[in-house]
């Protein structure tokens, strides 16, 4: 089309193509001339504006990939949270054990992860067990020590790895050694961070706002203060004492002699403190405790994994890498929460132990704005995205219910690069009643429609025994009539494995597309292209093994067409359909659809 500021004679031509000329001169006629005429002097005489170029539609953005070092085996793997109290009960009492764990491994397997994380199974007071009671001994309400054994070498016999969570920053204030630091025992009176007087100016370190009363508690025994960053059942060990960390080490190295394969580190932006506030997060010498504890690791299993929680922008979050002599991995906070807004913009953000971002309006923009995001900061196989964990809301909940914008999900996370993370249950939908407590977060997988959900055969669970180790929260038994109202609504494992089209299905036809794909798990280049369907997420990953290229339709309720790029065109075939499908220059998805080529 003619740019408008270049004059085009045929627009200004005045005898219609199929008119017959007229040799009787008409005044109107006359007149157009005369005007005609004079505005083609004027136009002759002003000075002519240059032609405007035209600004090509953008066809693709790139990202080159910097992928340093050797391939690592958690750079092909999707790892799978798991709850241990919540899995499944073997013995009846109401939580779940290793035994229980065990016997559902071919599930683990079938649906094609290759590692677990276990969240905490050291003794520890508390239902949740991030303030250990005991390095060296497993949770007795998860069994015996055989039992732990007996799960790691079922577990390697069908090539999962085993990830165990650790806790270095704090201990339970039960541990022997914080009660030997408050009488002030010979070799234990420094393990701690204590303070004659309370220090001023101090507070959460996910925090701005000063409140030393909520990291400085009081010790009567001792007489002094110490600091408990998660509160005063879980007192700071003082990791500046080289005795400390000496002991930490031989932690690591006794349960990696058990043949667990690496290592969730939790709150490592909280290791060592300097002073107020800033100071208590995220300081040089924590970044250099983990490095001098990933040297210790690696002495011991070269192949171990070290990957960090560390709730902070993805910059913060590469830090810890240090130059590759640091953690091996970190999750990606950010990713979860931009596919969440983009799927339900209403959905509440929340980082109860750390910062995010702020929240991006846009949708498909902001999930290329994560992957440059976390090339900027690290090697892309640096992190680790996920849609949700044991500290956040359920990810159904948080969509609504849709199952739809689920599948969405489940699609964008197991298509991205880096390690994906999965949390138990997430694979059917699992979801909680209500917000605001974190046992919501942590109920029993549902296994099938039965009494207790398949969890175990007495219908006994945690959630609801009494108080004590029951472990029952200030809302009282909840659990029994969440799944008595909820029950028959086809939200467990055996209900959606019978269902074709259920989520169940489509998690493990990702898993395995993605196991096949190392292009997916590993490439040199990406690239994302605009296309003009704003509903529609466009991904070709390129390695030297060759490429994948990823369709998702991003709106869960109407059918989009769009321009196909023209190298996208042709026969292909649906690596998650196993169907042909013929692009030509335009081509609708159906709602939400994901296809693979």
């Amino acid at each position: 089309m003619p740019d408008s500021t270049t004059p085009d004679s045929t627009m200004h031509d005045a005898t219609m193509p199929n008119e017959p000329l007229r040799n009787e001169p008409r005044p109107m006629v006359l007149a157009a001339a005369l005007g005609a005429a004079l505005c083609a002097i004027a136009l002759l005489a002003a000075p002519v504006a240059p032609a405007r170029a035209l600004t090509p539609p953008l066809r693709f953005q790139t990202l080159q990939v910097d992928n340093d070092g050797p391939v690592r085996w958690w750079q092909d793997a999707v790892v799978y949270e798991v709850w241990p109290r919540s899995f499944k009960d073997d013995d009846g009492d109401g939580s779940g054990d290793f035994k229980g764990l065990t016997a559902k491994l071919d599930y683990l397997h079938g649906l094609g992860v290759k590692a677990i994380w276990l969240t905490p199974v050291f003794e520890a007071p508390s239902y949740h067990g991030y303030d250990f009671q005991d390095f060296h001994a497993i949770e007795r309400d998860y069994g015996r020590m055989a039992d732990f054994e007996r799960f790691v070498a079922e577990s390697h016999r069908r090539g999962i790895k085993v990830i165990l969570d650790l806790v270095l920053n704090h201990v339970s204030d039960q541990h022997p050694w914080f009660l030997a630091s408050a009488k002030r025992v010979k070799g234990y009176e420094d393990a701690f961070v204590w303070r004659k007087t309370r220090p001023e100016g101090w507070g959460q370190a996910w925090s701005d706002a000063p409140n030393p009363e909520a990291v400085w508690h009081w010790n009567a025994e001792r007489g002094e203060y110490y600091y408990g960053a998660f509160g005063a059942s879980q007192p700071d060990l003082d990791l500046r004492n080289p005795a400390v960390a000496g002991e930490l080490d031989a932690v690591a190295a006794f349960w990696l002699k058990k043949g667990v394969d690496g290592f969730r580190l939790d709150a490592v932006r909280y290791a060592i403190e300097d002073g107020p506030l800033s100071g208590q997060a995220d300081t040089p010498e924590t970044i250099a405790f983990w490095t001098a504890f990933a040297k210790k690791v690696r002495a011991i299993d070269p192949d171990a994994l070290l990957i960090g929680e560390a709730w902070a922008p993805l910059e913060t979050v590469g830090r810890y890498r240090n130059g590759g002599q640091g953690l091996d991995a970190a999750f990606d906070f950010d990713f979860g929460e931009k596919v969440i807004a983009l799927l339900a913009p209403d959905s509440e953000r929340r980082a109860d132990f750390g910062t995010l971002g702020a929240a991006d309006p846009r949708r498909r923009e902001a999930l290329w704005a994560n992957l440059q995001a976390r090339a900027a900061a690290a090697p892309l196989s640096y992190f680790a995205p996920f849609l949700s964990n044991h500290d956040q809301d359920r990810l159904l909940r948080r969509l609504g219910g849709d199952v739809a914008k689920a599948k969405i999900a489940a699609s964008l996370l197991l298509t991205s690069p880096g390690t994906p993370f999965l949390y138990y249950g997430e694979e059917i939908g699992l979801s909680q009643p209500e917000v605001g407590e974190d046992r919501y977060r942590r109920a029993p997988m549902q296994w099938d429609d039965g009494k207790s959900a398949g969890f175990n055969a007495t219908g006994k669970v945690w959630t609801d025994l009494p108080p004590g180790r029951g472990y029952r929260g200030p809302q009282g038994a909840w659990w029994g009539k969440y799944w008595k109202a909820q029950r028959g609504g086809g939200v467990n494992v055996a209900a959606e494995d019978a269902r074709p089209d259920s989520l169940l299905r489509h998690y493990r036809a990702l898993l395995a597309m993605r196991n096949a794909s190392p292009a997916l798990r590993r490439p040199d280049e990406l690239r994302w292209y605009p296309v003009d369907a704003a509903d529609v997420w466009i991904l070709r990953a390129t390695s030297a093994e060759g490429e994948t290229w990823v369709v998702i339709n991003l709106d869960p309720a109407k059918p989009v067409e769009f321009g196909v790029p023209p190298e996208l065109q042709g026969e292909r075939r649906d690596r998650l359909g196993d169907a042909t499908k013929r692009l030509g220059e335009r081509f609708t998805l159906q709602p939400g659809e994901t296809l693979v080529f």
